[in-house]
Order: structure tokens, then C-alpha cells, then sequence
């Protein structure tokens, strides 16, 4: 069964729910192991698994879509994709260099 984005929202918000009305002792375990599938579930990885599954169910499955169309929304998300991709790169590359600045000024700073 095929599962929308919209659906894996309200199903996240429904075991963040559950989750925030655990509060006793012998729940701890039960959080714990919560929690773990909440972070799964706000991960990019399946995000991005939605995402695809989106896609293929929307736009390739589509009879009513020509192959030209398909194609065109295909090469469109690939596009958006590997955008999406280099962005994050580049904030990546950023914050390690934010974080290295400090570094290399101790480092000059025990030079002299």
C-alpha cells in the first residue's frame, strides 16, 4: 500500500502524540524506542524516500501522460534533485568551514 507524504506526516504527528503522553517510569524504554523511529522518520533519507515514491506513483505510472511528459517531469525532478543536493553541499562545506576558522587561528596563534 502505497504511502503519501501527507499520510507519513499525520502519521508522525499521531506517534509524536502517543510518545509526548508516556511519562512514566516504566515507559522509558518504550520512549527511548519511539523516539528512535521519530528521528527515522524526520530523516532526509526518508524524506526523500516519499519524495520518489511520489514521483514514480504521480508522474511515471500516469497512463494519461505521454512519454514525452514523463520524460520532461523526469529530467525536472532529476534537476530539482541535484540542486537541492548542491545546496546542502555547500551549507555543509560552509558550517566545516565556520568551524575550522577557529581552529586555524589557535593554530597561527601558537606559531607565533
Amino acid at each position: 500500500m502505497p504511502v503519501k507524504k501527507q499520510e507519513a506526516h499525520r502519521a508522525l504527528e499521531l506517534l509524536e502524540d502517543y510518545h509526548s503522553r508516556l511519562s512514566s517510569p516504566q515507559d522509558r524504554a518504550l520512549r527511548s524506542a519511539i523516539e528512535r523511529v521519530i528521528r527515522i522518520f524526520k530523516s532526509r533519507l526518508f524524506q526523500a524516500l516519499l519524495d520518489i515514491q511520489e514521483f514514480y506513483e504521480l508522474t511515471l505510472l500516469d497512463d494519461s501522460k505521454s512519454i514525452q511528459q514523463k520524460t520532461a517531469e523526469t529530467l525536472l525532478i532529476a534537476s530539482k534533485w541535484e540542486q537541492d543536493n548542491a545546496i546542502k553541499a555547500n551549507e555543509v562545506t560552509y558550517r566545516i568551514l565556520i568551524l575550522s576558522v577557529p581552529i586555524s587561528v589557535s593554530l597561527c596563534k601558537n606559531k607565533e
